[in-house]
């Protein structure tokens, strides 16, 4: 089954037929992703509520209250489940029962997601810092400054992260018992005018060699992780959002915010393959077997083989 959820609020589960059943309407917007776990499903709403649901028993299992929206797709380690909240905090709960386990304040609005490595949780935030923090104990281990505000999640692969800010600047941090113990510019703004001006809104997407963004004109770069040099930079066929590029199998799956479709061969950049929707897409494509599936913001599913 496929579980979609809509700006609406509506869950619907769909199956590899794509017959669609109305699970549940939480009856406010969502703009969130949502995270699934023991057939528990975790989201955060537009009015700052945390919402634990039951796909058996089909209703919420608890629910928490913060003091602002929630933007960001609540993520878990472990027994505990991480929400950030525009209304400054950084929350962790016990997943099973909705406790609330920890709050760290960072004095401005989270808009991203928390990203996890052995213990320790890295988000960002309109501060423009991006703070490591100790999931157990809530303490904060290390921080640093970017050039500007950081809109989406940071991603990690192998104790090596990778974050954005707004200005289009492209960071990479190594990550060591909870400490940044390098870290550096992998590709500033300045450095390629066409296709990189505009801000990064969504997340980068790391490979073992390569990170791949989205900048937020109508441009997608593939940058070498080892040298800071762009391999390749294409133009889309629209413009960016806040979806961020999915790989496989060689391939970068990418959605524009009005409705393109487009895979390329993430060795040189070349277009494969394209699809206009005709509505618009900000969520990220989700791989499932050999089926790949993009939710568009009207709420229609989208499956491809």
């Amino acid at each position: 089954m496929v579980y979609t959820l809509d700006r609406k609020g509506r869950l619907r589960r769909f199956s590899p037929e794509g017959d669609s059943l109305l699970v549940h309407d939480f009856q406010t917007a969502i703009e969130a992703s949502f995270v699934v776990d023991d057939s528990i499903l975790y989201v955060g709403r537009i009015d700052g509520y945390v919402n634990a649901f039951s796909i058996a028993r089909q209703q919420v299992v608890w629910e928490f209250e913060t003091l602002g929206q929630i933007s960001g797709s609540p993520n878990l380690i472990g027994d505990q489940l991480l929400v950030g909240s525009y209304d400054g905090c950084m929350y962790t709960f016990d997943k099973k029962t909705g406790r609330k386990k920890g709050q760290f304040q960072t004095g401005y609005y989270i808009n991203g997601t928390a990203a996890v490595w052995k213990g320790y949780m890295m988000f960002g935030g309109c501060d423009a810092w991006v703070r490591v923090v100790d999931v157990a104990t809530g303490t904060q281990t290390d921080s640093l400054e970017l050039d500007s505000y950081v809109p989406a999640s940071p991603a990690i692969l192998d104790g090596v992260a990778c974050a954005c800010d707004y200005n289009g600047n492209v960071y990479e941090m190594t990550l060591e018992d909870g400490k940044i113990s390098k870290h550096k510019k992998l590709l500033a703004s300045s450095d390629d005018n066409e296709g990189q001006d505009g801000g990064v809104v969504s997340m980068p997407t790391l490979t073992r060699t390569d990170v791949y963004i989205l900048s937020g004109d109508r441009y997608i770069s593939c940058i070498n992780r080892a040298t800071g040099q762009v391999r390749w930079r294409k133009m889309l066929r629209g413009m960016t959002g806040e979806c961020s590029p999915l790989v496989a199998h060689d391939k970068v799956l990418v959605c524009t915010k009005d409705g393109h479709v487009s895979i390329f061969d993430s060795k040189d950049g070349t277009e494969l393959w394209h699809y206009e929707a005709g509505e618009q897409i900000i969520a990220s494509p989700a791989i499932i077997g050999d089926r790949f599936y993009i939710l568009t913001s009207r709420g229609t599913l989208l499956c491809f083989a």
